[in-house]
């Protein structure tokens, strides 16, 4: 056997490879696109910092004798390409994704002849797979193509949201193949659903049909919410500020400790959420319209991300900066500010809940 070389170059999605080699067509390759991309119609003001102006479509391909590599899942075509938007990594510049670090490819231990890639290298946050992940498959399903075979990346442990949403979704474990160090797959047909790297409105319309029960969406409760954190991202001061919220009729809740369908019963009740920056506020999806929303960021890390959701859903988006609390996890952080912890000046912030009128 011949040893696999990494890949001669990039196409940024399926588009382009089957755009860039038209021959490919009369062999199978398959390019549909489901949404387009649309302009992002802002309902809210106030938005933390600058925010995307254009909302990313969707669409599935069809490679022919595609590959999906290693762990994290990288797309690589029958010429020796790789499709960055489903293979990506966050490195800069491309030419630091971890495929392009070997200098032979491990070799294909696995055939089949057709299935979906639904591999998403941080895929085991909340957040990415809620809306990077789960969306793909609404995606496959309107492309018509029939898959029974899903291309997963293998977590270290169990996560319950994972399988709790696949299931809901009915597709069941043994139709999962789950990626390792060392995976190499060639498929006859491997189908490319896009990857969104941004939440997109027809992933948002897409979870609230599938998740929001008819039930929640009638509910009269009227809950005030404090999301609490564990693990990254910690309010260091979160007693004195859970004194403060007390009075005002919070409940406060670990979302690591409820299901999918909890959560989305949960955010489905409220009318007030106040929580760090974090993958949780994913569940604002489940919100009803005019729900008051506090996101408290840390100085070193703002993103627009659930001002944008929140858009979505006509919801009541504000935000709070408190001070630098102290690097996250240095195991995990390797100098990115994104878990960096947050301290809350309680004085500005109880002023800040007055002027909302709380």
């Amino acid at each position: 056997m011949h040893d696999i070389q990494p890949p001669q170059g990039i196409y940024n999605s399926v588009k382009d490879w089957v755009e860039a080699n038209v021959e490919s067509v009369s062999q199978g390759a398959v390019f549909k696109e489901i949404y387009p991309g649309t302009t992002f119609s802002r309902r809210l003001k106030r938005p933390p910092t600058r925010y995307p102006t254009i909302l990313e479509g969707g669409s599935v391909g069809v490679i022919p004798n595609g590959r999906v590599w290693g762990l994290n899942g990288a797309i690589v075509t029958p010429d020796n390409h790789l499709i960055w938007d489903a293979s990506l990594e966050f490195v800069h510049p491309r030419s630091n994704h971890s495929i392009f670090k070997e200098e032979i490819l491990f070799p294909i231990s696995q055939h089949c002849e057709l299935a979906a890639d639904l591999t998403h290298v941080v895929g085991r946050n909340y957040y990415h797979w809620m809306y990077e992940v789960i969306p793909r498959i609404h995606l496959l399903r309107e492309s018509g193509v029939p898959v029974e075979r899903f291309i997963v990346k293998q977590e270290p442990d169990h996560l319950p949201f994972q399988s709790e949403t696949l299931h809901h979704l009915g597709i069941m474990d043994d139709q999962l193949i789950k990626t390792y160090e060392g995976f190499h797959l060639q498929a006859d047909r491997l189908v490319v659903p896009s990857q969104p790297a941004f939440a997109t409105k027809w992933g948002f319309d897409f979870l609230r049909r599938t998740f929001l029960i008819e039930d929640n969406q009638l509910t009269t409760e009227n809950k005030r919410i404090y999301i609490s954190r564990k693990w990254s991202r910690i309010i260091t001061n979160e007693s004195d500020l859970w004194d403060l919220l007390k009075p005002y009729g919070f409940i406060k809740v670990e979302l690591e400790t409820l299901s999918v369908a909890e959560q989305a019963r949960l955010f489905s009740t409220a009318e007030v959420i106040v929580g760090a920056h974090g993958a949780g506020l994913a569940n604002l999806t489940f919100c009803r319209p005019d729900t008051k929303v506090i996101e408290i960021f840390t100085p070193t890390f703002i993103t627009p991300l659930y001002w944008v959701i929140s858009s979505f859903g006509k919801l009541d988006h504000h935000y709070f900066i408190g001070h630098y609390g102290g690097p996250g996890p240095t195991q995990e952080n390797r100098g990115w500010a994104g878990l960096d912890n947050i301290t809350v000046n309680l004085r500005r912030f109880a002023a800040f809940m007055r002027n909302m009128k709380l």
